[in-house]
């Protein structure tokens, strides 16, 4: 592929941005928050990669009276990004922003507005622009001499406006479509009001009139990031005393279903440690919950990418059980093609990992581990964009099944999970997903010494 630039956004660049615009929306800033939304980790701020494109491309027209942008897919920090001419022989001139050799921006500078812009409101309400003018200019001079300097105001200040604002922090943008303006100054604020908001598709659409642009946003809502039940709700789930006596090691215990099931077993009487690579403070407030309600919780820092696993473990400590829930980000591939990069990491993660914290406790003491693999129903239907990550837990499946001979004491017991409300899972169009604690519960009973014996590495 012919590029006509190339860059890598870094955290240096996001800040930049962020104090540029206005727009500190923690999907872009922080990634320990990052990692809890759609996105899973820092993403790219739309309206900089869009600005950067202009301001790369050669022999860009002057005078350019519309601008459309469409946002098909995230840019994550650190991403290659590649810039291409697209839609040769249509009027005007089209870039894309293409990452894996997959095109994630598309870019229309066009002579005139592709269609009017829709009718203003009478409940429109005022963005302020944090935006200076002589700052743009500097970061982005050929863009501005393209444009014009309004304009590109503007633009900064519309990802503030859906970033911070309109639909604000829960939200994504999808794209816009814009005529310029026809004064010459730099405003120092922008109109917008709702013009639809669809709860099918949890999309907004905005108009909206600044000194360098008017026409139409489009942003989609995206969930928070997703609670667990708390122990209060759980209670009359579980008898006291069924997991009595159990020591259990919860791995990635401090969110999602790690987090479900360290509440499940402690309400059972089990003692637990739940461990966490980032966030303790996600993993400090599920041990205090713990405790709170009378159960016994630890908390321990385990990043199984860091080896020997062994050595991050405590000298010692005998478990009895493992509940296995280290993961990468399931979602955001882009190309079609197998993505052996990808398929190494997920490997790393649900074979190679797994089975050296499956040794580490074996080798603490001589007695039976019971170990839960979370496989996935994807092992069987193999969704679209899901190959790598199938792929790993059906290497995962063939592992807990040689588990006995391999480890000698440790019996794996797996179950192909359907779609579960998590941080992984959460989506903007709303989809129906199963019950998270009957699928948690389910799987803590198999792993009990009580439970029928049907077999190691038997799915359910």
């Amino acid at each position: 592929m012919d590029s006509l630039a190339e860059r890598r956004f870094t955290p240096d660049d996001q800040r930049a941005f962020a104090a540029m615009s206005g727009d500190h929306n923690p999907m872009h800033m922080d990634a320990q928050a990052a990692r809890r939304l759609q996105a899973g980790r820092p993403v790219v701020h739309g309206i900089h990669a869009v600005l950067w494109a202009i301001e790369a491309a050669a022999e860009l027209p002057t005078g350019a009276e519309a601008l459309t942008v469409q946002f098909d897919r995230m840019i994550y920090v650190g991403d290659l990004c590649r810039l291409r001419r697209g839609r040769r022989g249509a009027e005007g001139t089209h870039l894309e922003i293409v990452v894996d050799d997959v095109a994630v921006t598309r870019i229309g500078l066009l002579p005139a507005a592709d269609r009017p812009p829709p009718p203003a409101s009478s409940d429109a309400r005022t963005l302020a622009l944090e935006t200076r003018g002589a700052e743009v200019a500097a970061a982005f001079p050929r863009a501005a001499a393209a444009l014009g300097l309004a304009t590109l105001v503007d633009l900064v200040g519309l990802s503030k406006l859906v970033g911070m604002v309109c639909p604000g922090l829960h939200s994504i943008f999808r794209g816009f479509s814009v005529a310029r303006g026809a004064g010459a100054a730099v405003g120092a604020e922008m109109r917008f009001s709702v013009l639809r908001d669809d709860a099918r598709f949890n999309l907004v659409s905005l108009r909206v009139d600044g000194t360098g642009l008017s026409g139409q946003v489009d942003a989609f809502r995206r969930p928070p990031p997703t609670a667990q039940p708390g122990i209060d709700a759980l209670r009359g789930r579980v008898q006291p005393e069924a997991f009595a006596g159990r020591r259990a090691l919860v791995v990635g215990g401090s969110r999602g279903l790690g987090e479900l099931t360290a509440k499940l077993l402690a309400l059972g009487g089990a003692a637990v440690t739940i461990t966490f690579a980032v966030g303790d403070g996600e993993a400090g407030r599920v041990a205090e919950e713990i405790r709170a309600a009378g159960g016994r919780c630890e908390v321990l820092r385990l990043d199984v990418r860091q080896r020997p696993i062994a050595g991050h473990l405590p000298a010692g400590r005998v478990f009895d059980q493992l509940y296995y829930f280290a993961t990468p980000s399931i979602f955001g591939k882009r190309g079609r093609a197998l993505d052996a990069a990808l398929l190494d990491t997920m490997t790393a993660f649900y074979v190679h990992a797994f089975y050296e914290t499956c040794a580490a406790l074996r080798d603490a003491g001589p007695h039976a581990i019971d170990v839960f693999y979370p496989s996935s129903v994807a092992v069987a239907a193999r969704p679209a964009g899901l190959t790598e990550y199938a792929m790993a837990k059906a290497a995962g499946e063939v592992l807990c099944a040689d588990l006995p001979r391999l480890l000698k004491g440790v019996r794996a017991h797996v179950r192909r999970l359907p779609r579960l409300q998590t941080d992984q899972t959460a989506s903007v169009q709303p989809v129906e997903t199963g019950s998270a604690i009957d699928e948690m519960l389910a799987a803590i009973h198999s792993v009990q010494p009580t439970a029928p014996d049907i077999g190691p590495g038997t799915l359910r």
